[in-house]
């Protein structure tokens, strides 16, 4: 199982490059247009900079330095002195955080990850990145292990079956199941001695 302390430890060094891209991604102007079928008016012209990566950069900072005052609340029961907005402020919020989980327990570590986990998934779908994870549901079958409804197979950017199939289901102790396969195959095989063999195609 992976370390809680690793995961915040990589959350972080992914956050910190994240960041750095949304930075000089502001001035160039969102290209994603209007949705399907919606005519723009003069009002709803493009801004002229890059307002998702706008909002992705400002929720990252802020909400870094957010995280880190609470970590340090957890650990001293006191947020200490805030950090001004400045990138410098967010990259060494970012250097404290993993060393302040570290003194939590693994329970609040693996929180702190899939919180900094949010603003990272939050800049790969900004579409100038877009490098966002797309998971179709396999048909409904159990996992093989956990028994939860919650495999999914990882799609490419053409919608088209990547290599890898996940559990996003949980076991009965609460943890979650993280059972993965790396073909549909692989998975077929378990889940016909599971008999609950599905029709991975549909």
């Amino acid at each position: 199982m992976t370390d809680p302390a690793d995961l915040v430890r990589e959350a972080c060094d992914l956050l910190a490059g994240y960041l750095l891209r949304l930075e000089r991604l502001l001035a160039e102007p969102d290209a994603s247009g209007p949705a399907p079928g919606m005519v723009t008016r003069d009002a709803d012209t493009p801004e002229p900079w890059n307002a998702p990566a706008g909002r992705a950069l400002m929720d990252g900072h802020e909400g870094v330095r957010r995280l880190e005052a609470a970590l340090r609340y957890a650990l001293n029961g006191h947020p200490g002195a805030r950090r001004g907005g400045s990138e410098g402020n967010t990259m060494a919020a970012l250097t404290a955080i993993p060393k302040l989980a570290a003194g939590l327990d693994s329970d609040a570590e693996a929180a702190a990850a899939r919180v900094i986990e949010r603003w990272v998934n939050g800049a790969r779908v900004v579409q100038a990145i877009d490098e966002a994870e797309r998971w179709r549901p396999l048909p409904q079958r159990p996992c093989p292990y956990c028994r939860c409804f919650f495999l999914r197979v990882q799609e490419d950017s053409r919608g088209q079956p990547g290599p890898t199939v996940r559990c996003f289901g949980h076991l009965p102790s609460g943890e979650p199941c993280r059972a993965a396969w790396a073909s549909l195959a692989e998975i077929a095989q378990d889940l016909e001695r599971a008999g609950t063999m599905p029709d991975l195609d549909g």
